[in-house]
């Protein structure tokens, strides 16, 4: 990739790490409105060339992103909920029953902090996922404007 687009890369990235932040959970409005808009579009275009079956599944599903759009989140949210669960306590018991430690105490307290923190997260997604979202779209666009950072910095740094 030239050192251009490679600038304009990161900038992007770091412009979407700053909108996850800024819009938080309305940016999953926005994508969904936008790629409900966009379905619809492709439909009306797969009618103008005589495509009915296509275009009806189209405009369809269009609509039902657009309308039901937050629906298939939350239960998506749910699923990653249940999957961190589970895993969780699976590598949680898996570690206790065959007695990890690492080489000093800070290293055996990582080894157990991995499953607890993904039990720890299961559990808040589960229980409280109006005010997890948020804290989820923070914590992307973090590391997103931070990814973009590294990329600039690799693109200016590159001879």
């Amino acid at each position: 990739m030239k050192r251009s687009e490679m600038i304009v890369s990161a900038l992007l990235t770091m412009a979407l790490g700053v909108l996850l932040i800024v819009l938080r959970a309305r940016f999953i409005s926005i994508v969904l409105t936008v790629a409900g808009v966009c379905l619809i579009a492709l439909g009306v275009v797969d009618l103008f060339y005589k495509r009915v079956p296509p275009s009806v599944i189209k405009i369809v599903s269009g609509v039902l992103i657009i309308v039901c759009g937050w629906l298939v989140v939350s239960a998506v949210l749910y699923v990653i909920a249940a999957v961190l669960l589970v895993c969780g306590i699976l590598l949680l018991y898996d570690k206790i029953r065959s007695c990890v430690r690492g080489v000093n105490l800070f290293y055996t307290i990582c080894e157990y902090a991995a499953p607890c923190v993904a039990i720890i997260i299961g559990f808040l997604l589960l229980f409280n996922q109006s005010r997890m979202i948020n804290v989820i779209f923070i914590i992307s666009g973090i590391l997103t404007a931070i990814e973009g950072v590294l990329l600039l910095v690799n693109a200016l740094s590159q001879d």
